[in-house]
């Protein structure tokens, strides 16, 4: 044990004598997390707030004068144009507007995700509604019915999530991510340095002439990256927690204003779970940094060189991700115990589940006893690799 523990203070030293890799392990993701968290919602919340109260080009070609009334109430500036698609591509005009045969056309570059061309055709189909709801209300009227026929009924939606699920919101989808991410991204350096790295630097021979065991060497390697996976890992989740909250609290108001705006995505970044939650999930956490570091080292052991062994890192990287792709579509498909043996998808499931409250006991067991089992096996493949010389010793 004491071999396992010298070991792994040898290559974590290496680490902390690179000032810039505990930066951006450690310090940077405290302050940057909580800026990807909540930056883009606040920014693009403070612009699409800011298009609402200034006035916008809007072209317009056979637009009646009540409507043009009507625009220039939604604060929007009809300009006559000769060709309305050529002037929005052009960007003379944010959006136009047809009126053709009791017919309206609304062009906008509604391509590309959020564009203020396509807030300033929200604002014009709103400014279309209202005048439409006028019209038919002054129709009615005229023929002496009330406008309560247009509205026969009231719909009232509840949220029906759990404590938890709406507690997270946006957070619920994100502590996954984050916690596959930081896992790799915190050990890799310490992995690839304790293996291709010591190649290069021709110290990994005399490190296996010592009189130490392999495994011993083995487990003192995978102490050191366990280390800097779960400090990386604990920054960036306390740089959500405590940052998301000094943000939220900053910047409160814009935050309610944005989600009482029609079909707008809970912006939580809290946590409501018990104890027992809290503990489910560092487990999870820890068995799955377990198979990631195995996978690293046997990688790391496998490449001849430092940067080969980078190459094979971004790989793996994409491998994990691709369990979050079927995360975002989890809800259309009926969860079956037999996910929680996929390797990665289970881990993100469980993580996931805890989050929002919905895990059930089977399922974290199956999550956990799979993990460990791919965990051994990767521990495994990376011994084998470490006892294979025309593997450790080829350059």
């Amino acid at each position: 044990m004491n071999e396992i523990l010298i070991i792994a203070r040898k290559e974590l030293l290496s680490v902390v004598r690179e000032r810039r890799v505990l930066f951006t392990t450690l310090v940077l993701p405290i302050f940057v997390m909580p800026l990807l968290m909540f930056g883009p919602i606040l920014l693009f919340g403070n612009v699409a707030q800011k298009t609402q109260e200034s006035v916008q080009r809007v072209g317009v070609v056979g637009v009646p004068v009540e409507v043009l009334e009507a625009l220039k109430r939604a604060k929007v500036e009809p300009v006559p144009v000769a060709n309305p698609q050529e002037a929005v591509q052009n960007r003379e005009v944010q959006a136009a507007l047809i009126y053709e045969n009791g017919r309206y056309t609304l062009y906008g570059r509604l391509s590309g995700g959020a564009t203020q061309s396509a807030l300033v055709v929200e604002k014009v189909q709103g400014a279309l509604r209202a005048y439409k709801d006028q019209v038919v209300a002054e129709r009615l009227r005229a023929r002496g019915i009330g406008t309560e026929l247009l509205e026969p009924f009231r719909l009232e939606i509840e949220d029906a999530s759990r404590e938890q699920e709406r507690a997270a919101g946006l957070f619920a989808f994100l502590i996954p991510y984050f916690l596959v991410l930081f896992i790799q991204t915190g050990g890799m350096p310490v992995a690839v340095d304790a293996t291709a790295g010591e190649k290069e630097k021709g110290t990994l021979e005399a490190l296996l002439a010592a009189p130490v065991p392999l495994m011993q060497i083995l487990l003192g390697k995978g102490l050191a990256v366990f280390v800097m996976s779960l400090l990386s890992t604990l920054a960036a989740m306390t740089g959500l927690l405590l940052g998301g909250g000094m943000l939220r609290s900053a910047f409160s108001a814009q935050l309610q204003a944005l989600q009482r705006e029609e079909n707008a995505p809970q912006l939580g970044g809290a946590l409501a779970l018990d104890p027992l939650g809290y503990l489910s999930i560092l487990v999870t956490a820890v068995l799955f940094a377990l198979l990631v570091i195995a996978l690293m080292i046997s990688l790391g052991l496998y490449a001849r060189s430092y940067k080969e062994a980078q190459s094979y890192m971004s790989p793996l990287m994409l491998v994990m991700l691709v369990p979050i792709l079927f995360l975002q579509f989890s809800d259309f498909l009926k969860l079956q115990d037999w996910f929680f043996v996929l390797p990665f998808v289970n881990v993100v499931l469980a993580i996931d589940s805890i989050v929002k409250g919905m895990v059930t006991v089977p399922q974290l067991g199956i999550t956990w006893a799979s993990t460990l089992v791919f965990a051994g096996l990767a521990l495994y493949l990376a011994y084998h690799s470490f006892r294979r010389e025309d593997v450790v010793f080829r350059n």
